[in-house]
């Protein structure tokens, strides 16, 4: 079973989204928009203490372009929130997909 975790459409450079409570779980990543460039990343810091913009918090999991192919079909991790940061780009759309492990 899977469910949209994010479904974002209309941001631009800087817009910062952030879903917790996604432990142990496979996710799919895509991003629209003509030079749209989105950073994914993750975090286990405890809920009353995340920052969503404080760098130390969150760990790199990939970034993606919009009109290329994520290099793994599906991305298996174990972080507590998940966070998408638009790099470049206007107009731009993010989904991501989240199913249950194991």
């Amino acid at each position: 079973m899977a469910y949209l975790l994010f479904k974002q459409v209309g941001l631009k450079v800087g817009d910062v989204g952030v879903k917790s409570q996604c432990t142990s779980a496979i996710f799919n990543y895509q991003v629209i928009g003509a030079g749209a460039e989105v950073e994914f990343s993750g975090s286990n810091v405890p809920l009353d203490l995340l920052d969503q913009n404080n760098e130390d918090h969150w760990v790199p999991i990939v970034t993606i372009t919009a009109g290329v192919a994520d290099s793994e079909p599906f991305r298996q991790h174990c972080w507590n929130s998940v966070r998408y940061k638009v790099m470049t780009g206007n107009d731009v759309a993010v989904y991501v997909t989240s199913g249950v492990s194991g």
